[in-house]
């Protein structure tokens, strides 16, 4: 029985020792990796106070910060000091703004490893001092003199001014009334700038202002491209710019969602310059200021912003064919393109996978045999377009195609125009379409008006349909939009190419063909539109015909049917040719 005792008492020591070792080797652990990485501590701002002629920004402290960061915002949220120190009573030197302005002071803690931690809240201060504003312009000059006046004035307060002409004081006199007049004859001898200074009776700085006298007048800057309100796709931005007479510098200001992020000299004499797409990042919003600056006198700086949405990087457009591969007479030429301009296209005719150190396309392409084209394209700024494959066979063949003009009667166009419903004048062009197929040997099936889309595909897939085409007429919302466009499922389509040549027919001899957002080109419907969709039918597109509640669209539209039935069919038939 003592013999148990005792063993159970020397397992509890051990127990206890081995306990007491554990937490200690935890708080040595903690301990040490506090060492390493000192936590900081939540801290806030507590107040501005005034002391020794100086304003000094007091925060609590922070447990293990070594510095702390102040930057103040003026209340046009623009940078008017930054500064650091060491302890936690922060001198805020030359510290100036406007009477009544909410000035903003964002403070961050930093520890031994530069590590931060911003304060709990951006602290908001309320400048109570009074602030020198100018009557007249920041030119000094004959007719009037210096003309200042004390924007928040103490009636009980006593105020000193002070000229100075680098950094020298060249002028200072007591204040009792809020207006101030310097006579011109107290400065005609300098050239440059002024600073005024005004001070509090003890001597506390508390407001500046900058004039010029006998320098150069800085003409106005107007931006002239891009527009006010631009949007584009990621990519290198021109800008052309004018005015600025006058200046000896020119900078272009990048703002990202509200920061600076590049200040960029330009081209005195030509005034362009083309950012390039490596100062911008995808998806933000931008503003762009031109600055024309007269050597380092910001204070008479001109300038011009412009604002600008950067979308995403686009894709190049995939490659397309200019024949049929399915059926290709021996010793056909064929063509590749992409709706990307000055894009570089490389190919293989083995089934291999085409990469940078594929052929490069330059001249057509003879097909003498059964062959498997693979190709895409790149192009600057942009992702690489999707590989496309097309199996050229070499057999004679009947040209089947399906039209389906829109069943869609509820669709009402432009009343003035004359235009009836989106399925009544569809019918109408694709009689024309339909006609010309026909003439030129080709076998052509078509859908009935009472119809539903299933039938359509189902009689489509039957007759084993080369091309299934949709013909439709377009609608908006605000009766405004104007333009053709073609729906394929997506980039590796088989209907991309007939849909691309199909489209960019029609759009030569479309009316608004040189007008803004009218080129509206091959779209992706991705699973959509089930009349322009690979999981249901071989190779299908849909047209959209200009826009129905359009004047203009629906009357070019009704005046020119066989025109644009005619240019749809001889596309086809081109194509399969």
């Amino acid at each position: 029985m003592i013999s148990k005792l005792l063993n159970n008492r020397r397992l509890l020591i051990i127990i206890s020792i081995s306990s007491t070792t554990a937490l200690m080797f935890l708080l040595f652990f903690l301990g040490f990796k506090n060492y390493l990485e000192p936590k900081l501590g939540d801290f806030e701002a507590l107040r501005i106070i005034e002391e020794n002629q100086n304003f000094y920004l007091e925060v609590s402290k922070s447990h293990n910060a070594l510095k702390y960061e102040v930057t103040a915002l003026n209340q046009q949220g623009e940078e008017i000091l930054k500064t650091e120190s060491e302890d936690n009573k922060i001198l805020l030197k030359n510290l100036t703004a406007n009477y009544n302005d909410i000035l903003k002071f964002k403070i961050t803690a930093k520890n031994k490893n530069g590590t931060k931690k911003e304060a709990k809240e951006i602290y908001e201060y309320t400048w109570k001092y009074a602030s020198l504003i100018n009557l007249n312009t920041r030119y000094i000059n004959a007719d009037y003199g210096l003309v200042l006046s004390i924007y928040g004035y103490q009636q009980n307060e006593t105020y000193q001014i002070k000229l100075e002409y680098l950094n020298q004081v060249i002028y200072e006199e007591k204040l009792e009334t809020e207006n101030v007049i310097v006579p011109y004859e107290k400065l005609e001898g300098y050239a440059g700038r002024i600073s005024a200074k005004l001070y509090t009776k003890d001597g506390t700085h508390i407001s500046s202002y900058s004039f010029f006298i006998n320098t150069p007048i800085v003409g106005k800057i107007a931006i002239k491209n891009p527009g006010r309100e631009y949007r584009t796709r990621w990519n290198d931005i021109k800008f052309n710019f004018e005015g600025g007479e006058n200046a000896t510098s020119f900078y272009l200001l990048v703002y990202e969602e509200g920061y600076l992020t590049h200040s960029l000299e330009l081209p005195k004499e030509t005034k362009e310059y083309t950012l390039p797409a490596e100062y911008l990042n995808e998806a933000r919003n931008y503003q762009f200021k031109i600055e024309a600056r007269y050597m380092d006198y910001y204070e008479i700086t001109e300038s011009d912003t412009i604002s600008c949405y950067v979308g995403k990087k686009e894709t190049t457009n995939p490659v397309y064919v200019s024949h049929n591969p399915t059926f290709i007479k021996k010793g056909t030429q064929i063509t590749l393109d992409t709706r990307t301009s000055n894009a570089t296209i490389y190919y293989t005719l083995d089934g291999s996978t085409p990469t940078k150190d594929s052929s490069v396309y330059t001249n057509p392409i003879t097909i003498n045999e059964n062959t498997v084209l693979k190709t895409y394209a790149e192009s600057k700024r942009r992702n690489d377009s999707a590989t496309n494959t097309y199996n050229f066979e070499v057999k004679e063949k009947q040209l089947v195609v399906y039209l389906s003009p829109s069943n869609q009667y509820w669709n009402i166009g432009n009343a003035e125009a004359g235009y009836t419903n989106e399925m009544k004048e569809m019918n109408k062009v694709a009689d024309v379409v339909e006609r010309v197929l026909k003439e030129n040997g080709v076998t052509v099936y078509r859908n009935k008006s009472s119809g539903h889309i299933n039938q359509y595909l189902s009689e489509s897939n039957y007759v084993k349909s080369d091309l299934h085409l949709a013909i439709h007429s377009n609608a908006s919302s605000t009766k405004q939009a104007r333009g053709i466009e073609i729906f394929v499922d997506s980039p590796t389509s088989k209907s991309l190419s007939v849909a691309t040549h199909i489209y960019q027919n029609l759009y030569n001899i479309y009316i608004g063909k040189n007008m803004a957002n009218t080129d509206r080109g091959v779209k992706y419907a991705n699973g959509s539109l089930g009349e322009a969709n690979d999981s249901f039918i071989p190779c299908g597109t849909l047209i959209e015909i200009a826009y129905h509640d359009n004047y203009d669209d629906a009357k070019w539209i009704l005046e020119n049917r066989e025109a644009i039935g005619n240019n749809i069919a001889r596309s086809i038939i081109n194509y399969y040719n």
